[in-house]
């Protein structure tokens, strides 16, 4: 008890190399760097992860987009109802009741002219895109030859198409033709 009142602490290490000293520091600072690696590398993983399922995202609009693009813009008179299926599976219900009224409204004037088309998408770009939107851009050729124009005629589309998440796949719920 005297060496307490003396200023001396039982407990004090002063006694420690330097050696030893060096040894904890250098232990310290490398669990230190451990951590902060282990911090860094869950960072990095999980900004991968988030790049990676945005370029999924990506490839699947761009892909729903060129299908949904060359369906309709091919179709022949002979048979209108062709597409209407798919076109339906693509779509939302509000987006394929538009197109069945689409069709329905221009398909005796179609049967009539004897219309048929191919379409050939020559580009898509997606202009934004999140977890649950995305607005893609479709450039589409169309040969399209009737009873007043035999031969076809050209014609070149811009479809803007607004597409949204419906469980693992996108649908289409808008299309805006320019």
């Amino acid at each position: 008890m005297a060496n307490d009142k003396a200023g001396i602490d039982a407990t004090d290490d002063s006694s420690s190399t330097p050696q030893e000293t060096r040894g904890r520091a250098t232990v310290t600072i490398l669990a230190s760097l451990v951590v902060v690696l282990a911090v860094l590398s869950g960072v990095l993983g999980w900004l991968l992860w988030q790049q990676h399922r945005t370029d999924t995202l990506r490839t699947e609009a761009v892909d729903t987009t060129r299908e949904y693009a060359q369906t309709i813009a091919t179709f022949d008179y002979q048979n209108l109802d062709a597409n209407r299926g798919r076109i339906e599976d693509m779509s939302t219900p509000e987006f394929a009741g538009k197109y069945n009224e689409m069709v329905d409204a221009l398909g005796k004037l179609v049967t009539d002219g004897q219309g048929q088309a191919t379409g050939a998408v020559t580009d898509v770009g997606v202009e934004s895109i999140d977890d649950s939107h995305a607005v893609v851009l479709a450039f589409v050729d169309q040969e399209a030859k009737n009873a007043v124009a035999p031969d076809g005629k050209s014609q070149k589309y811009r479809m803007v198409v607004t597409l949204t998440r419906d469980g693992d796949r996108w649908i289409v719920d808008d299309v805006e033709t320019k």
